[in-house]
């Protein structure tokens, strides 16, 4: 009977330490899709809307690995390329976000991030099928194996909420900025500049 106990007990933690790391896997991708959708914003005053709907329907399909890779090339890649049409009928707005890094940073965050897209992918396509949950020394080693996981998850979570954190403060400041009176008379015509 407690042999019973305990294999239902270690099923239970080792479950339940899957459901968390899987649920993390979910934030650093929502993440990343948030950072993906902001990083680079490109159109007209007519078709801006559509190109950002058009941009989420295309990202809400994409994979770990996928956004984890224009992440990077976005974030930390050369000065944007932008689509500039060479009929445009109307003003173009582009709004990019960089984040400048030496190089030896860049490689280490593109390489953890890389890192962790393949841990998840070892964990879903690899650890789950070996796993045996009647085993008590599978579930001990799989819940080892996610709480080892979980730390590298959560820093890379942590580093990506900070990104996001700054750049909804830099956009807050930036309206802040505009909507200023001091930005409007600034921004007003001076008779004599005419």
């Amino acid at each position: 009977m407690s042999e019973s106990i305990d294999i239902e007990s270690i099923r239970a933690e080792a479950l339940r330490k899957l459901g968390r790391n899987v649920v993390n896997f979910q934030k650093v991708e929502t993440c990343l899709k948030c950072l993906f959708m902001v990083s680079n914003i490109q159109g007209t005053p007519t078709n801006l809307a559509d190109r950002q709907r058009k941009k989420a329907t295309k990202v809400r399909k994409a994979s770990l690995g996928t956004l984890a890779e224009a992440f990077h090339r976005n974030a930390f890649g050369d000065e944007s390329k932008s689509e500039v049409p060479w009929d445009l009928s109307e003003f173009w707005i582009s709004f990019s976000m960089k984040i400048d890094a030496d190089a030896d940073a860049v490689k280490h965050r593109k390489r953890a991030l890389s890192s962790l897209v393949s841990e998840r992918n070892k964990l879903i396509h690899q650890d789950l099928v070996r796993f045996d949950h009647n085993s008590p020394q599978s579930c001990r080693d799989l819940i080892h194996i996610l709480d080892a996981q979980n730390v590298r998850i959560l820093q890379q979570l942590s580093e990506l909420k900070l990104l996001i954190d700054a750049f909804k403060a830099s956009i807050s400041s930036l309206q802040s900025l505009i909507e200023s009176d001091e930005f409007i008379r600034h921004m007003q015509l001076d008779p004599h500049d005419a």
